[in-house]
This record gives structure tokens, C-alpha cells and sequence, in this order.
């Protein structure tokens, strides 16, 4: 594990006699919350601005029975490596899809370690008005690896960020495929309803904005194309992470209300059933998906997963140099390829 910066974990001198203070303490918290939000958008921005160049791919289409709308199509990039028995699934977070930066580096340090890949963008990710995701929708990851040209592949790994990071770890636990072998979860939230009444903070405003706006385009694209319960309008004036659910995938997928929604697809209510091995990397000063949202989830966990708690870094981002102790090239990417390579 990566330690964090020496300020964080020093400890403060207290003078014989002297009472001993909560200040320091609440100063490191406070320090290191300013980091994880420098991580994550610091890192975001260089990234939009000096992106990463992306491994040789080509296109890569699924099409997905739904009760709803019949046939959903996926989209991906699919990077092969020359005789590779190997393939890792790359899954994005929520508001993303399968050309976001992280899902770039991951490609790239999968194909740099031997591995063929495939960046899946998941329903409408794309903006492509097939429909709309949520966060138990496995079904969709069993549909990809079970393509013909992806049968040659003996061994098959999943790797997922934020969102998509819950979502490989209820593949995992679903065992959606036989090959399936290990899976890595990136800053995951794994209780929905904790993390997202976290989101629904005032301090996140920011974050939720942005997220919002990114998802009421896919809801506006799919509603174009697909009859949706609730108007586009009624949508967009959304203000929580929780009314845009409410509004848009309880209605789309059939769930009693928010709280059904919550319990049937957190990964957190199923954690216990795990047993492909499973590493989840998550950061103590992580803005959006925060500590004390995971701790309950994890004390229930299987022993098949296995948690790397980071202090330095954000949602998602990380330094170049962190070291989860696998050896070889440090970063995160090529850390987990490692990790994936001993399983």
C-alpha cells in the first residue's frame, strides 16, 4: 500500500503536561479532504487536457435482449494482443464511457502486461439513446463475454472504476461467466443508498452537477429514441442524486421505489456470497465515494475480497508512483495488471 505524505501520518510532539488536543487530528482530516478533491479534479483536467493515447482497437457491438425495449445495443473497443489467452473487461463509472481517461490507462497497461481488452460502454454510456444503466445490470457483462469472438479467451478478468467498479463486483459475485477468474474495483461505491445520500451533500454540489448533467443527456437521447415513463423535462429539474433516480430508473426497470432500488442491486447486500478472488482499491480521502460509506459493507464481506486502503490520492486517480507491493512498474494500472497476472 502507498503511504500517504509524511503530514498526514506524523505524529504531533505534545509537551510534558500539556493537553492533548483534537486540533491536529481534525487539521489532518482537513488536509487530506483537500488533497482527495486536488486528485480527482486536478487529475481529470490533465487528463482532458493531455489525454492518454489509447492502444490500436477496433470497434466492438453486443446486442442485449431487454422485456422492455427487445433488443439493447452495446458498444466497445475491443484491443486484441497477438495470441493473448487473456482479456480483461474495462467497465466506467457513472457519467462516463469506454473512452474515459481511466478506462485509456487501463487499456493501455493491459495490453503492456499481454492482456487483450475490451472497453465496454454501457447502455447509452455513449450517448447513443439505447437505453439507460443502473447498477445491478450484470447481465449486460455476461451478454459481452459470451460473443463468439471473444470465446478464444481462456482466462478473463474484470476491471471497474467508481460505478462501473460496483458493477464488476456484482458480476463477480453472479459469476457471470466461467472464465471469469479475478476482479479489481476502483474507489466502488457499495452501499447505493449511503453513497449517494453522501453525493447528495451540499459540499458536492459540484460533482453532483456535473454528474447529472452528463446522465440527463443519456436519458434525453434515449427518450428520443425509446418511450421512457417520465418526461425529459420532469428529469432535468432533478437536484439529487436521489429524485434523478426516482424519476428515471425506478420507473425504467420496474423497482417498487428508491429504497427496492438500493437493496436489490447494492453489491453490499451480497458481499458475503463472493468468491472469485476480488481487489478493490479505495482511498481514504476519497470526495464522493467517502470511507465510512464502505466500512459497514465490508465487515460483512467474504474473505475472497481483498481492500488496499490509499491515503494519497482522489476518486478514482492516484500518484504515478503507487505501490500496492506487486512488484514491477509502479501505478496503478500497471499495479492491478500485476495483481491480475498472480491470480
Amino acid at each position: 500500500m502507498h503511504t500517504g505524505e509524511l503530514a498526514f501520518n506524523q505524529s504531533w510532539p505534545i509537551a510534558i503536561g500539556e493537553r492533548r488536543t483534537a486540533r491536529p487530528r481534525r487539521t489532518n482530516r482537513l488536509i487530506g479532504k483537500l488533497g482527495g478533491h486536488f486528485w480527482t479534479l486536478a487529475s481529470a483536467l490533465k487528463a482532458a487536457m493531455v489525454p492518454e493515447v489509447a492502444p490500436a482497437s477496433r470497434p466492438f457491438v453486443v446486442m442485449v435482449d431487454d422485456p422492455q425495449f427487445g433488443s439493447v445495443r452495446l458498444n466497445g473497443l475491443l484491443s486484441e494482443v497477438e495470441a493473448a489467452n487473456t482479456l480483461v473487461l474495462i467497465v466506467h463509472g457513472l457519467a462516463g464511457d469506454a473512452n474515459s481517461p481511466y478506462c485509456v490507462a487501463a487499456a493501455r497497461a493491459a495490453v503492456q502486461a499481454g492482456f487483450s481488452t475490451l472497453r465496454l460502454s454501457l447502455r447509452g454510456a455513449d450517448l447513443s439513446g439505447e437505453d439507460l444503466y443502473h447498477g445491478a445490470l450484470t447481465e449486460d457483462l455476461r451478454a459481452a463475454l459470451a460473443q463468439p469472438e471473444l470465446a478464444r479467451y481462456s482466462c478473463v478478468f474484470l476491471l471497474g472504476y467508481s460505478f462501473g467498479g460496483h458493477l464488476t463486483l456484482r458480476a463477480a459475485v453472479d459469476q457471470v461467466d466461467p472464465r471469469l477468474r479475478a476482479v479489481a474495483a476502483i474507489c466502488p461505491p457499495l452501499d447505493l443508498k449511503a453513497t449517494l445520500a453522501s453525493c447528495d451533500a451540499p459540499s458536492l454540489r459540484p460533482y453532483r452537477w456535473s454528474i447529472n448533467r452528463t446522465m440527463n443527456k443519456v436519458y434525453a437521447k434515449t427518450a428520443a429514441r425509446r418511450r421512457l415513463p417520465t418526461p425529459v423535462a420532469a428529469v432535468k429539474r432533478a437536484r439529487t442524486c436521489a429524485e434523478w433516480n426516482v424519476l428515471a430508473i425506478v420507473p425504467r426497470f420496474g423497482f417498487q421505489n428508491l429504497d427496492d432500488y438500493y437493496q436489490r442491486a447494492s453489491v453490499s447486500t451480497v458481499l458475503h456470497r463472493l468468491q472469485i478472488p476480488s481487489l478493490m482499491i479505495a482511498c481514504e480521502n476519497d470526495p464522493i465515494v467517502l470511507p465510512e460509506t464502505l466500512r459497514p459493507a465490508l465487515a460483512n464481506a467474504s474473505s475472497a475480497l481483498s481492500v488496499r486502503w490509499i491515503e494519497r490520492g482522489g476518486h478514482v486517480y492516484f500518484p504515478s508512483d503507487l505501490d500496492l507491493g506487486q512488484g514491477g512498474k509502479l501505478g496503478l494500472e500497471a499495479q492491478v495488471m500485476r495483481w491480475f497476472g498472480q491470480q
